[in-house]
């Protein structure tokens, strides 16, 4: 076996973390992007100063931490302040992501590397992985589960939706599509599928 990467996206609420989990549970190493993005806009963090200073203190809070709704809920109803958002971040995201694969390659890393990301496309980031899996869900399967999960009104579930890339332009541009609108034993044969597959070419 040798080293191959896969990189993972999907919109919100298509059960994206799912599949990272059961793919961790199968033996893939996952670099998670999120997780890198909340390491840089931790307590302390250079990032966090950036974010203060340019949408103001109230989206940090008096012990410095920063309030994530509230900035998700401005970002996601404007476009342009969620591109100025997402360069604050992105390019700190992808010099980690790039460093933990070249350690990874420089110590002979045997086996499938999982490049979790829900911005691989709108950041370039499918151009490090050697193909690249798309999560998708019907829109309403995805409103349910967000509104569950982070208690969000319908209209600032579909606001996010609406500013992330369409998911028929994701599909476009994706190499194999997951469908989770239905059980979890579906989606699990269907990813299944797909390792079985890597795991015979490498």
């Amino acid at each position: 076996m040798t080293m191959k990467i896969i990189g993972l996206t999907g919109g919100i609420g298509t059960g994206k973390s799912t599949v990272s989990d059961y793919l961790k549970k199968n033996g893939c190493m996952i670099i998670d992007a999120d997780e890198i993005s909340r390491k840089m806009t931790a307590k302390g963090a250079p990032a966090l100063a950036v974010i203060k200073k340019t949408f103001g203190d109230r989206y940090v809070s008096a012990d410095g931490e920063l309030d994530r709704k509230a900035l998700g809920d401005l970002v996601f109803g404007d476009s342009e302040k969620l591109g100025i958002l997402q360069n604050i971040i992105t390019e700190k995201v992808i010099d980690e992501t790039k460093c933990r694969l070249k350690t990874l390659s420089d110590t002979k890393y045997d086996g499938i590397i999982v490049l979790d990301a829900p911005l691989l496309y709108e950041c370039n980031m499918d151009d490090i992985a050697d193909e690249n899996w798309l999560v998708k869900s019907d829109n309403e399967v995805r409103i349910e589960r967000v509104a569950a999960r982070d208690n969000l009104t319908r209209d600032q579930i579909m606001a996010r939706i609406d500013n992330q890339m369409s998911q028929r332009e994701k599909e476009k541009r994706s190499d194999y599509i997951i469908d989770n609108s239905g059980t979890l034993d579906e989606l699990y044969k269907q990813i299944d599928s797909l390792l079985e597959r890597i795991r015979d070419e490498i």
